[in-house]
């Protein structure tokens, strides 16, 4: 007796053929789908190096500033008739204060980590803060509003900081020690602008 094998006919069109472009729509959007994780993985590691390339620049354009001839001169001259008593929130610290109050916008908006400005600047700003806090709140009087909001927020923010890595708070004896260190740091750095000389960053960084 013969054997026979029935053999079923594999359809690639017409009927029966649902299955086979099944297969093939999943396969195409499983590729899809593959192809864009990828993409969009590539895409958020342009992104991260992007950003921190913005971060590093700002904080680059911050310190520059912070340590331009001109805020040198103006932090030396504070500090010096700081120190001798002369305590008087004058147009010198209010242009020392605008500087701080235009970091405070930046960590504010989020455009540099609050991480990242504590571990460069937290050091000046706390003890600025602390220096002109009088005379901004007598400035607050006057103008009737609200100045300097954005430098006294970012104090707070410094501060919090501070306070979790345990940095003691500041105090006058502390106070009058930072005096001290940025009238030499200030004027070390301006005498530093001359030529054949080595220049002296003076950006107060706790590390």
């Amino acid at each position: 007796m013969n054997e026979v094998t029935q053999v079923m006919p594999i359809h690639y069109w017409g009927t029966g053929s649902e299955w086979f472009w099944s297969f093939c729509q999943f396969v195409t959007i499983a590729a899809t789908l593959i192809f864009i994780a990828k993409q969009v993985k590539l895409q958020t590691k342009q992104t991260e190096t992007q950003t921190m390339s913005h971060v590093v620049q700002a904080v680059y354009t911050i310190l520059e500033r912070w340590d331009s001839e001109r805020m040198q001169r103006v932090r030396c001259d504070v500090c010096s008739r700081w120190k001798k008593g002369k305590r008087e929130f004058d147009g010198a610290c209010e242009y020392i204060a605008n500087f701080f109050e235009e970091v405070g916008t930046f960590v504010n908006i989020n455009a540099i980590p609050e991480d990242v400005i504590w571990d460069v600047q937290s050091w000046d700003i706390e003890y600025y803060w602390c220096i002109f806090e009088k005379g901004i709140v007598k400035a607050r009087e006057v103008y009737e509003e609200p100045v300097y909001c954005e430098f006294e927020g970012l104090f707070s923010k410094m501060r919090k900081k501070s306070d979790e890595k345990g940095v003691p708070p500041v105090d006058e004896p502390a106070i009058d020690e930072f005096l001290e260190r940025e009238i030499r740091a200030t004027k070390a750095c301006l005498k530093s602008e001359k030529p054949g000389t080595v220049h002296v960053s003076t950006s107060n960084r706790r590390f």
